[in-house]
């Protein structure tokens, strides 16, 4: 996407381009071949042979093309959870063994309890060792009780005295851990399909492991054959996960992805929107997520920071307090990747902002005088010298702090003039926002 903004032309020969990097690329990220082609194909012939609306470009006519067919591909809609109000919801988590399936459904334990629903968590993993343990450490985390009984070795009786013990207590969401299977292990699938008939679950969520690739098609279809599968959730798309084997799976099964992992810690997990994860893909920003991202995170900024913040003018205190609030959203790239224009267009060097280098620079910065922190006075070299030893760390890294306040400065207000010119819109020669597409009071 980067390359048709960049190109003057927009020719037959670049949409060919296009349209086989397209191909490549879905290949790459482990999506069906015969699915791979099939959009590449429709984005080439869409692009060639479709009118040209009034007012848009031929670039922007392109990107809203590549935009549908990836959406179509990833589901086209949000679906919800089958939760209901007033009776006691029962969601059976099943999955492979290693797919992330205990710490997914901490995930969605939490994920909905601040939602307001009264969660309950059942260790039904008579298998693993530890698995009991491990799902109430995590349950202690997150304020949700856990039921459980090491001893008992039957995952039939496990699963109907937790759901039972939760029905007493009250609770309208009760998740039950089941243990981790594999398509070959024939009697953990009977053990399931018998799980499913005693308890009646109003969903059940299959786990798939973001990096499992085309073997996802197989495992998701004979879970399948075992258990009606409601929805799938899938794990590990954080780091190099290429996460086309969950479309697979999705097929595998009928069922739609309802829920994301994004990362290790216990909040990082989404709601899976196709129209959401596709704009942020190309770089067209999610404004939507982001705000609800906030929200759940609970963050606290005052009006005066944040106008401070987004005009660059901002000192070194007020830089230290914005950063420690993006790392509760899970770091600059993530918010970078949902604010228009700027998944595309953001310096690579603001991004090595690690959780390491913000506990360096929060050392360092208690050793400066509050005339420093508040950009009273020059930080000449001998200041830098003294700060250096009075922090423990070297010249260098103080030079780094500094740096990185100078470039959070010049991009924040790079992308605050981006935004006026553009209304609020993305990159030059991509789709800008629409009048009122961000909602009253989401900047100062």
């Amino acid at each position: 996407m980067k390359r048709l903004v960049g190109r003057g032309v927009v020719d037959a020969n670049l949409i060919k381009e296009l349209k086989n990097e397209i191909f490549r690329a879905l290949l790459d990220a482990d999506v069906d071949f015969d699915i791979a082609y099939a959009v590449a194909e429709r984005v080439e012939q869409r692009a060639l042979n479709e009118p040209l609306p009034k007012g848009i470009t031929r670039r922007q006519q392109i990107i809203n093309i590549v935009y549908e067919e990836l959406t179509k591909v990833m589901g086209e809609k949000a679906y919800p959870l089958n939760l209901q109000k007033g009776r006691t919801n029962i969601i059976l988590m099943v999955g492979i063994q290693g797919s992330g399936k205990t710490t997914t459904t901490a995930k969605l334990a939490n994920y909905l309890s601040k939602q307001g629903w009264k969660v309950g968590l059942v260790a039904a993993d008579n298998w693993r060792p530890g698995a009991y343990e491990q799902l109430k450490q995590l349950g202690e985390k997150i304020n949700v009780e856990v039921w459980g009984d090491p001893k008992e070795k039957n995952a039939i009786k496990l699963a109907k005295k937790g759901r039972d013990y939760f029905v007493k207590n009250k609770k309208n969401v009760i998740i039950i851990d089941t243990a981790g299977r594999h398509k070959e292990e024939s009697s953990l699938i009977k053990e399931m399909k018998k799980l499913s008939k005693e308890l009646k679950p109003h969903e059940v969520i299959l786990v798939i492991d973001g990096t499992l690739g085309q073997a996802a098609y197989n495992q998701a279809q004979a879970f399948a054959k075992a258990t009606p599968v409601g929805s799938i959730i899938v794990t590990k798309l954080d780091g190099t996960a290429k996460g086309g084997g969950a479309i697979s799976a999705s097929v595998a099964t009928g069922a739609p992805i309802k829920f994301i992992g994004t990362g290790e810690k216990i909040e990082d997990i989404e709601k899976y929107d196709p129209k959401r994860l596709v704009s942020r893909i190309l770089g067209l920003g999610d404004l939507e997520t982001l705000l609800e991202e906030v929200k759940r995170a609970k963050i606290d900024t005052s009006e005066d920071q944040a106008k401070a913040f987004l005009k660059g003018k901002y000192t070194l205190r007020d830089m230290m307090s914005m950063m420690e609030q993006m790392n509760k959203l899970g770091g600059l790239k993530k918010i970078l990747s949902m604010i228009p224009g700027m998944g595309m267009n953001v310096d690579d060097e603001m991004l090595k902002v690690s959780k390491e280098n913000l506990e360096k620079f929060k050392i360092i910065m208690n050793s400066m005088t509050d005339e420093e922190l508040d950009g009273e006075v020059k930080i000449n070299r001998s200041r830098q010298e003294r700060i250096a030893r009075g922090s423990g760390t070297s010249l260098e890294d103080v030079k780094m702090l500094l740096q990185q306040f100078e470039q959070s400065k010049k991009m924040m207000k790079t992308f605050m003039k981006q935004a006026k010119r553009r209304g609020g819109g993305g990159l030059p020669g991509m789709p800008g926002l629409p009048p009122g597409a961000i909602p009253p009071g989401t900047f100062p």
